[in-house]
């Protein structure tokens, strides 16, 4: 965003001038020969985030809702226009960014009733409109910091604008948010009076028909948050607007949070997605330099995101504006779209380049397709060699991305055994036998691998409405009726099974149609049979539906998943106590370095409470902790704590559901502890610490003092071998910002273990060094 000032010199020749353009006749490729498709049936994903975006870059309204139904038979679920706001002029793109009004309608795009007319058509195809808006100025007039004397009269205030000059350091955090990009004044969003214009133009495009919106130049408007906190310039702008939107739930948002050192983007990620736009520059790099190997992690500069909040694209309008992307072939754009649009959980967008159709290839509509056949399945990268890398979609689908010359592939898989034959224009076939996917893929291709048919289903069915399988041979339960809120046991035999010998077994499972769904690891009985003992959650109605996975294989009964189904207590039986039942309200036990405290709530403050945390301390209360403890159903709770290191006397605790306590009336409640004078548990040196059982890695985090402590969430980002096959596991909190996870080391490793650790925003990559577990 800050390079579109540049262009305010070309700005000031026009004026100068006065010399006023219309746009001229763009061709969007609308009579170029018509793509393949599968006639009748668009198959789009409901979901913004599931689908892919166009971004038709300046294109009118009513030319977007002409090729409405070419769009939606090239795979696209939503569309982002370009600005709909006033002007101050036509014949230059930058113009559009510097709004006059906060109202739909300028003589570039169309009228008010153009674009509600385009929002009302594309839903008739399952297609939201997503709007570039632009909030954070105004159009710039005869000189730097001065409104254009096009701007709307309303607008026209002094005392509206934070009049500070034009930011001279873009790492400085109260610069970027409290002064001008450039010459664009700089409107003083702390401010009610504007934050109320911006909320009644957002909602006038929502009561148009918009499905969403991208906030340009979002990092320059300030938050209350992170780097922002406390400071004199933070605001409640982000909370404020975005709390007085209709529909808020039903929208896409997306920021523009350009990396640098004062993005402060860990505060923007609580609002909205986010623009991959480091992510962008390393798919174009890896394309033209033929090296796919560093395209596992989402970068953002110096930090990398989690992809569910990573809006990501090859380039954007800026890139290509400004000659950064624009010397960038169809070929090169398209082989690093496939990577980004075939990625799990990421909120793909393809740049439609005036005078060109690319957004309409075969091989981006095969991909395009590939990604709403592929809803809901997990992510599994693997990289053949450096110019090949394969994006495999659980077990129904892969698409091969190959920058290099002709290779033979010959690579473990997940996919069901078959045939499989590309959808996309390269000639190749190739066959998966027992793990293996192996056949030949020409140069400079895009191999799509899938079936529509939709075998190959990974287990995780949201919404499937399937009638209960009748539970035999395989899998085994006990109570035969689980009841809601209670324990049972569930037995599989893995024999002659999909994951027969395994050395890992996971239930993969939730409730009511994969509502919860939740991974919980299987205790090994041996002769394949696994065991594991499960909570009913109290949310259940009817069933809980489950599946089994070693991690890359999976058994989900041949794709009918498991049904068991569950019921209310009837009363009159008694209730198989998970532990020793405590006298009073709490009971514990001391197990060397650990305490496994019951809680019972029943007929206490917090009798019937979906939460409960331990809030606890040691010798009076220091080195306070909040610790989530897990519901063993009839108002029971159980957390197991790591007793502190500097802890001499007692544990301190009570409980809360976050609103309501339980403080034992006042007294709290205190645990006399003694000291473990054996081995105990793995003591991390500094911040990491592991151990190597066999084929597994026990990882312990101190999260202490790091960016991750106090988090209630923390999950292992980790691959092997500089990255390769990255996966993500939850990890379990041992209390005090201590947590831990066992991995299994995969069967390909030859080094190392490469590790990270995040909550879903934030990251410790052991200050931009990752952490390295050599295991050869």
């Amino acid at each position: 965003m800050k390079n579109k000032v540049l262009k305010r010199f070309i700005a000031y020749t026009l004026i100068a001038f006065s010399i006023f353009f219309t746009l001229p006749a763009i061709d969007y490729g609308f009579n170029d020969a018509p793509i393949a498709y599968a006639a009748g049936q668009y198959n789009l994903p409901l979901k913004t985030e599931d689908g892919v975006m166009l971004h038709a870059y300046m294109w009118r309204f009513k030319d977007i809702k002409n090729m409405l139904p070419e769009i939606a038979q090239a795979g696209y679920n939503s569309i982002q226009v370009s600005p709909v706001q006033g002007t101050k002029g036509t014949g230059q793109w930058w113009l559009l960014y510097q709004p006059t009004n906060f109202h739909i309608g300028n003589a570039q795009l169309g009228s008010y009733n153009d674009f509600k007319d385009l929002c009302n058509e594309a839903k008739k195809y399952g297609i939201d409109i997503i709007v570039d808006v632009v909030l954070n100025h105004v159009a710039e007039g005869n000189s730097p910091g001065q409104w254009s004397d096009a701007v709307a009269a309303e607008l026209k205030r002094h005392e509206l604008y934070h009049n500070r000059g034009a930011i001279g350091n873009y790492k400085d955090r109260e610069q970027v948010t409290q002064q001008n990009l450039g010459g664009l004044p700089d409107l003083a969003t702390q401010r009610q009076d504007v934050q109320d214009m911006h909320i009644a133009f957002l909602n006038e495009c929502i009561d148009a028909g918009a499905g969403g919106f991208r906030f340009d130049a979002a990092k320059h408007i300030e938050t209350n948050k992170y780097e922002d906190a406390g400071k004199p310039w933070q605001g409640n702008y982000w909370d404020r607007v975005l709390g007085s939107i209709r529909n808020k739930d039903s929208l896409y948002l997306v920021g523009e949070v350009l990396p640098d050192s004062g993005d402060n983007y860990q505060a923007y990620l609580t609002y909205f997605d986010i623009t991959a736009h480091g992510y962008g520059g390393s798919l174009r790099n890896a394309v033209t330099s033929k090296n796919l190997t560093g395209l596992g992690t989402i970068n953002h500069g110096n930090h990398t995101l989690p992809a569910n909040k990573s809006f990501v694209y090859v380039e954007n309008h800026d890139d290509y504006e400004h000659n950064v992307s624009r010397s960038l072939g169809q070929w090169e754009r398209k082989m690093a779209f496939a990577v980004a649009a075939a990625r799990a959980e990421v909120t793909p967008r393809f740049l439609a380049r005036p005078l060109e159709a690319l957004w309409k290839d075969a091989d981006v509509v095969a991909v395009n397709k590939f990604r709403n056949a592929m809803v809901g399945k997990d992510e599994y990268l693997r990289w053949t060699r450096n110019e090949t890398m394969i994006i495999e979609r659980g077990n129904a689908g892969m698409v091969i991305v190959n920058v290099g010359g002709n290779a033979y592939i010959d690579s473990p898989t997940r996919l069901k055994d078959g045939v499989y034959t590309n959808k996309a224009t390269g000639n190749a076939t190739l066959q998966v036998t027992n793990g293996k996917v192996r056949g030949d893929i020409p140069g400079g291709s895009i191999i799509v691998l899938y079936n529509e048919n939709g075998s190959g289903n990974d287990g995780d069915n949201s919404g499937d409405d399937k009638e209960p399988t009748i539970l035999g041979d395989t899998v085994a339960i006990n109570p035969a009726t689980p009841i809601i809120g209670q324990s049972f046991t569930l037995t599989y035999n893995a024999k002659n099974r999909p994951l027969h010998g395994a050395s890992i077994v996971k239930a993969h499972w939730g409730y009511d149609g994969w509502k919860g769904v939740t991974q919980t690891n299987m205790i090994s009985k041996g002769n394949n049979i696994w065991e594991v003992t499960l909570n009913v959650p109290t949310q259940a109605q009817n069933k809980i539906d489950i599946v089994f996975t070693d991690g890359s294989r999976w058994d989900n009964n041949d794709s009918k998943d498991w049904s068991i189904g569950v019921k209310e207590d009837e009363g009159g039986g008694e209730v198989e106590d998970p532990i020793v039942i405590p006298t009073k309200t709490l009971s514990y036990n001391v197990e060397g370095n650990t305490i496994k405290v019951i809680y019972y709530a029943k007929d206490r403050p917090l009798h019937g409470a979906s939460i409960v945390k331990a809030h606890w301390g040691y010798d009076g209360w220091k080195g306070i902790t909040q610790t989530s403890m897990t519901s063993k159903g009839e108002n029971i709770w159980e957390v197991i704590l790591n007793i502190p290191s500097q802890a001499q006397n007692k544990i301190d605790i009570v409980f809360t559901d976050g609103s309501k306590w339980d403080n034992n009336n006042n007294k709290d409640w205190s645990i006399k502890t003694e000291k473990d004078n054996g081995e105990g548990p793995i003591i991390p040196t500094e911040t990491f610490g592991y151990k190597t059982e066999g084929n597994t890695i026990k990882i312990t985090y101190y999260a202490k003092d790091r960016p991750l402590h106090g988090t209630s969430v923390v999950k292992a980002y980790w691959g092997y071998d500089n990255w390769n096959g990255i996966s993500e596991t939850n990890m379990i909190s041992k209390g005090n910002n201590i947590w831990e996870v066992t991995l299994q080391i995969p069967a390909q490793a030859r080094n190392k273990i490469d590790i990270v650790f995040n909550d879903g925003s934030r990251w410790d990559n052991n200050n931009n060094r990752d952490w390295a577990i050599q295991i050869r």
